[in-house]
């Protein structure tokens, strides 16, 4: 049960009466398509529709009540329980936040310019060791997904992972005021959203918005290892963890050392010395890890476990998802990609054994100076041994140019404009202990490039 609808009423100071105490809401359902018994509708506009024109339904439905617009014309229903405020979206988040407030479950949210989604997933993981665990589901990280997320919380949760994006300063602020975090999580400060947000600085006080938001007594946990751990400690005045490979880390590894497709490193905790192996490779995958294993441990579960956990974790597809066929290895890294963490992906292909390809696309959302940053990783890629690069998009040009004119002697760099184009030219190319690394923003759709080299090759 989300409330009843007294409460209900009671959110948005409207009047209501005894008898509405035992009515009791069990959804609060923003699509008319997904509406049940004792459901209330919440009318959404949005850009390409406007939930109001969908209330006829909701009423045949017999919904218990409907949440409108306070411009909605609603003298053409015979309908006692219409509830009109100023906007719906916050009207969902003031439902969320009540029922977060109501319930004992904890929260753990996750914020960062990179690596948000592998983190909750790891965290997710680690903390099913011990509780019953939901987490945010695809990327309902905004200011919809997240009450979505919290309202549809199981009722037997124990534990609630939420992840939350933002393209704007403000947006974290409010997200957490609605999460109210127990735990709150940054994985790092770089320059995705730049074009949203104009400087790294910016988008610094916006994903720190949500250490300022934190309540008192919750916990957080930062990154020692992108230049920010100082400025993010002054945002709040409670107990800050910071995870990390320097002497300025709480939770820190040392002596890491990768092998073919796995990493054993220490792990130092209060002192202690943890000996453990990672059935994956890449330090910020490891730093990800860090943020799981400090999230552990504040929540009583030991290391041994947490890197159970992680060993046995399903990655959601397209983050880092290896793909191992019989001649060649795939590093599917499809989902998306900013300078950052274009970087990271390629010291991960570089760390495995065999021959080198990178198939990158265009970055988006990085404003003015796109074409510098995609010049950057071509720099990037010049102090790297590869086989071939591969671009998509006019962006993704650049990278290849700019690694040419960095290093000369780099013979094979191809670059196309759509990905049927990259694949013949893959297929081509690809030979037996080839590991391939696929990376590229979420509009170029670099998954598609997979799906043709394994139906033309396999």
């Amino acid at each position: 049960m989300i409330c009843s609808l007294y409460d209900l009423k009671k959110i948005f100071n409207i009047k209501s009466n005894e008898n509405e105490k035992k009515i009791y809401i069990e959804k609060i359902s923003t699509d008319s398509r997904s509406l049940e018994k004792n459901s209330v509708f919440l009318a959404i506009k949005g850009e390409n529709f406007d939930g109001h024109d969908f209330v006829k339904k909701a009423i045949d439905f017999n919904s218990i009540a409907i949440i409108v617009s306070e411009d909605f014309n609603d003298n053409k229903y015979n309908y006692p329980n219409f509830i009109k405020v100023k906007d719906t979206i916050k009207a969902y988040g003031e439902i969320a936040k009540y029922y977060r407030n109501i319930n004992s479950f904890k929260v753990v949210a996750i914020t960062g310019s990179s690596g948000k989604t592998t983190t909750k997933d790891m965290v997710a993981s680690v903390l099913e060791k011990k509780y019953k665990v939901e987490k945010t589901n695809k990327n309902y990280n905004n200011e919809i997904g997240l009450p979505y997320t919290i309202l549809n919380a199981n009722i037997n949760t124990e534990v609630l992972v939420l992840e939350m994006g933002m393209r704007a300063l403000g947006e974290i602020e409010y997200l957490t005021k609605i999460a109210s975090p127990d735990i709150g999580i940054i994985t790092n400060i770089g320059i995705a959203h730049i074009g949203e947000l104009g400087s790294q600085q910016n988008i610094l006080q916006a994903k720190g918005e949500l250490l300022e938001s934190l309540p008192k007594d919750s916990i957080a946990i930062i990154s020692g290892e992108d230049g920010f751990t100082n400025e993010l400690k002054k945002k709040f005045t409670g107990d800050i963890r910071v995870v990390g490979f320097n002497e300025n880390a709480t939770l820190k590894a040392i002596n890491i050392i990768e092998y073919k497709y796995s990493t054993k490193l220490d792990i130092i905790s209060d002192s202690i010395i943890t000996n453990v192996e990672m059935n994956f490779k890449g330090k910020h995958l490891i730093l990800d890890a860090l943020i799981a294993i400090e999230t552990g441990n504040l929540l009583n579960i030991c290391i041994e476990d947490s890197i159970h956990a992680l060993n046995n974790l399903e990655v959601t597809s397209g983050r880092l998802e290896l793909i191992k066929k019989n001649d060649y290895l795939i590093i599917n890294d499809t989902y998306n990609a900013n300078p950052d963490s274009m970087k990271k992906s390629i010291d991960v292909l570089i760390s495995y054994d065999g021959n080198k390809i990178a198939v990158l696309g265009d970055m988006k959302e990085l404003g003015d100076n796109e074409i510098e940053y995609h010049k950057e990783i071509g720099r990037f890629l010049a102090e790297k041994e590869l086989k071939a690069l591969i671009t998509v998009g006019d962006l993704g040009k650049f990278i290849g140019d700019s690694l040419l004119e960095k290093n000369k002697s780099s013979k094979k760099i191809f670059s196309f404009m759509d990905n049927q184009a990259a694949a013949k030219k893959l297929s081509e190319i690809i030979a037996k202990d080839d590991v391939i690394l696929f990376k590229g923003s979420r509009a170029m759709r670099m998954e598609e490039i997979i799906k043709l080299l394994e139906e033309e090759v396999v």
